[in-house]
């Protein structure tokens, strides 16, 4: 395991209302409670949830209760990046009290690998990493560098990146995982990738699957709050310079639409 990888740790004593098992992003067990459904945009929210009867999207940072299908779920809009993301869900967790099943981060990504991930895959995050976080010399980020951990979880020093469990988030919400998912570690950066050279420095240093702007700030507030986490995003461009036949956005909305749409059953 590389040495900036937080580790599940022991339990923690569950809160009331739940019942609780496991480290962050691990197997969890609650009572219904609602589950929080955060995109970064308006137009994310349209295709995901616009068509199941969702309440418009709401403003951003603000947290909206929409009933389907006998469950509960809390929908939000978090605004673009990673700081926003994190503000925005660690608010509605707040509100929340921690009263929640988990969270579910839903959007549109970049894919370092099309081969793997082409476009219009729906992928599900098993890592998500901040690669802009510690000490940098050059190209290259030491996330130990400065030896301070962004957050102390379950004992656990984090640095740069969290382990997920796609499939166990998803059973500890009651929520099923749709089939096909392509699985892989998720880069989340404050800047987008748009040259050859950095996406080919990102690739060597994190093999990663997929890069977006969100995934790691609302993976830290989850965790943080000892609540499941999981990432799905739909493939809508390759990562790195960007071309304009490289992209395919009505298909990677329309492909989380469809996931979506399996996901809430």
């Amino acid at each position: 395991m590389p040495a900036s990888v937080s580790p599940p740790g022991p339990p923690r004593a569950p809160a009331p209302g739940r019942d609780r098992h496991g480290g962050p992003g691990g197997v969890s067990r609650f009572r219904a409670a609602p589950v929080l459904l955060a995109l970064a945009t308006a137009k994310e929210y349209r295709a995901a949830l616009s068509p199941l009867g969702a309440p418009a999207p709401p403003l951003p940072g603000r947290a909206t209760p929409w009933r389907r299908g006998g469950r509960d779920f809390l929908v939000l809009v978090t605004g673009v990046g990673p700081v926003a993301a994190a503000m925005a869900v660690g608010r509605a967790i707040g509100e929340a009290r921690g009263e929640l099943a988990g969270v579910v981060n839903l959007g549109i990504c970049g894919s370092f690998d099309l081969a793997m991930a082409p476009l219009g895959a729906v992928t599900a995050t098993t890592a998500a990493i901040f690669p802009e976080y510690g000490l940098r010399r050059d190209e290259e980020v030491d996330a130990r560098g400065i030896a301070f951990p962004q957050a102390v979880i379950d004992g656990c020093d984090v640095y740069d990146r969290l382990a997920l469990d796609p499939a166990g988030a998803a059973t500890a919400m009651g929520l099923p995982l749709p089939e096909g998912v392509v699985t892989g570690a998720g880069l989340t950066v404050a800047g987008v990738t748009a040259s050859s050279a950095r996406e080919a420095a990102l690739r060597a240093a994190y093999a990663p699957l997929t890069e977006a702007m969100e995934g790691f700030g609302a993976a830290l507030a989850a965790a943080s709050a000892g609540l499941p986490f999981l990432e799905l995003r739909s493939v809508s461009n390759r990562v790195g310079a960007r071309p304009p036949d490289g992209w395919d956005l009505p298909g990677a909305f329309a492909a989380l639409g469809r996931t979506v749409a399996i996901l809430l059953g």
